[in-house]
């Protein structure tokens, strides 16, 4: 397998050896980033993730387990979900690690199962997937899958039907379902978007 460094948009390959005394320097200051030989699982500090995709620019990637169990919030609006506020911590602990210039600011696009568009859009540092991403994504995300049910951004629909109460939530096999945003019992997996010059690959 080729090893390469994404260093402002340019791919350099490197050695094997390159690829470790690279590594030990960014460990060396502070860094605890890296790639297992696969190139499918992330390392961050403590946290892996699963990169979902790779672009010249940037790489985004999935917790490849959960922050733990909580209730998603009064409402099923992602903008104002005790989820988000959770998810701002997370991304606070990840800029102390790779810094924050390092974390690309996402939109969220909060459409719901049924179309609607009442709660528009939100920007975030770190997020959940929208269940069009977890579509996007099945395949990939099914080789990494939690023991847990786990929540999405994407409402199941809006008060415009006469529905604020159910947010998507991804089964421990794999499958879509809906759940009211009191309940405690589902994890919290941030996905994020890092500058891929961080990265070796």
């Amino acid at each position: 397998m080729k090893n390469y460094l994404c260093l402002n948009g340019k791919k350099i390959e490197l050695t094997p050896e390159q690829v470790k005394s690279l590594i030990g320097e960014m460990k060396e200051g502070g860094y605890d980033v890296s790639l297992d030989e696969s190139g499918e699982v992330a390392r961050i500090g403590k946290y892996e993730f699963i990169v979902l995709r790779r672009t010249k620019d940037d790489v985004q990637l999935l917790l490849k387990g959960s922050l733990g169990d909580m209730r998603f919030g009064e409402n099923n609006d992602f903008r104002a979900s005790d989820i988000k506020h959770r998810l701002d911590e997370f991304a606070d602990e990840l800029a102390s690690i790779i810094g924050a210039e390092s974390i690309v600011e996402h939109t969220v696009d909060l459409t719901s199962d049924d179309g609607l568009k009442d709660y528009g859009s939100t920007t975030a540092r770190v997020s959940l997937l929208t269940a069009d991403m977890y579509r996007e994504h099945v395949y990939m995300i099914d080789k990494y899958k939690l023991d847990d049910w786990w929540w999405l951004a994407t409402p199941f629909s809006t008060p415009t039907h006469g529905y604020k109460m159910a947010v998507k939530c991804v089964a421990p096999s794999g499958y879509f379902n809906n759940y009211n945003y009191g309940n405690n019992d589902f994890g919290v997996r941030p996905f994020c978007i890092l500058k891929s010059d961080i990265f070796v690959s």
